[in-house]
Order: structure tokens, then sequence, then C-alpha cells
């Protein structure tokens, strides 16, 4: 993991666009948008004109389920065509290039998601965040624990990485969250009034959301 955040905050120097920057030119294979989870039946989607484009990709088979598998093409369409019926994490950093396939799978019968299958390729999931001078504390802990807890609903994600890139005005103080969930696995990098941190958890099931620095 060190490694990897060590690529993370050479990119946070040296580019004003962090994933675009590891995606291009970082040392490791990370891929921006990565599929975790796409609908699962048919009877999810209420919208016709989503059906019509899910028909042009054949996304539903004659029973109304989703299929297990597709390709990197079919996910770039339901990601810019049909966003609702696709959950995505900002970056994944990979072991190897990723393969043509994307595979899937439901837990039960008539789950409302399938949801991503890792072959032992993922190693770190990556989420950015960026704040204002009117972001309390208190909604900046609240997305992160949203996001936290969106990837914890995906098995392949609670068992690896955790990373989150958070900006926010100098005048923000967010010490006290970054050390409550992820203790001194934190660094950050000045840049005019803004600072970026870098804090990461070495497995993201590992993460303790049991309680809150902010009562809600």
């Amino acid at each position: 993991m060190n490694k990897i955040i060590s690529d993370i905050h050479n990119a946070e120097q040296n580019s004003r666009k962090t994933i675009e920057f590891l995606t291009t030119q970082g040392k490791r294979k990370w891929l921006a948008d990565y599929p975790i989870a796409l609908v699962h039946e048919k009877h999810r989607i209420h919208d016709e004109e989503s059906l019509t484009k899910l028909a042009h990709i054949n996304f539903f088979d004659e029973h109304g389920f989703s299929k297990k598998t597709y390709t990197q093409r079919e996910i770039v369409y339901l990601t810019e065509h049909i966003p609702l019926a696709i959950k995505t994490a900002y970056c994944l950093c990979l072991k190897e290039k990723q393969e043509e396939a994307f595979h899937f799978q439901e837990k039960f019968e008539h789950d409302r998601w399938k949801k991503i299958q890792d072959s032992g390729n993922f190693q770190a999931m990556l989420a950015s965040s960026k704040f204002k001078d009117e972001d309390s504390s208190t909604a900046i802990e609240t997305a992160l624990r949203d996001i936290m807890r969106s990837a914890k609903e995906i098995p392949a994600m609670k068992a690896i990485g955790f990373i989150w890139v958070v900006t926010v005005p100098k005048t923000t103080k967010i010490v006290d969250i970054l050390e409550h969930y992820f203790l001194d696995n934190h660094v950050f990098i000045e840049k005019g009034r803004k600072v970026t941190y870098i804090a990461w958890g070495d497995k993201l099931a590992d993460i303790n959301m049991k309680y809150f620095v902010n009562t809600p």
C-alpha cells in the first residue's frame, strides 16, 4: 500500500487531475469509473427510454435478468447512456491489466444488484472528494461515510485497500476525522489556500464505522 500511496502523492504534486494522471502516466495499472454493480432484474428499470437503450446491447436475457459478463465496450455504453443501471467506483488500482470481460454475480435470486467479482486482480479503491469553506465537518464526515458504506456493500471492495483523497480549505480542520477512521495513515499536501489529504486503510472491511466524530 505504501507504494500506491507514494504514486498518488506524486500525482497530486504533478497534476490538477489526479485520477487522469494515474490512469495515463501512473506506474501502476489504474482504471477510472470501475464498474462494481449492475442492475439485476428488468423490473427495477421503470424508464422506457432507458429500457430501449439497454435492449440495444441485449442487457437483459429472455427471463428479464442481466447477464453475468459484459465487455469493456458495453460498460462504457452503460456508464455514458444509462448510469442508473450501473454503479462505478472512482478508480481502482489493479495488479494486472484489466481483462476484456467484467464478471458480475448476484447473491440471492431477487437482489437489486449483480456485484463485481474479483479474480484476484484488485489492489485498492481510490475515492476523491472536494469541499468548500461552507462545508461543515459533519458534512465532510457524512460524505466519507457514504462512500465507504456504499463500497462495503460490494464484497470485492470490502476485501481490498481503501484510499480517500480529499481537498479542503486550509481553514477547515478534518484531522480528527482522518485519525478516527484511518488512525495515522494519512499525509497532506498544501496547495495555496487548499490542503489535500491522502488517507488510507489497508482493507476497507477493517475501517471501523461504528462510531462518529460528529454526532449525526
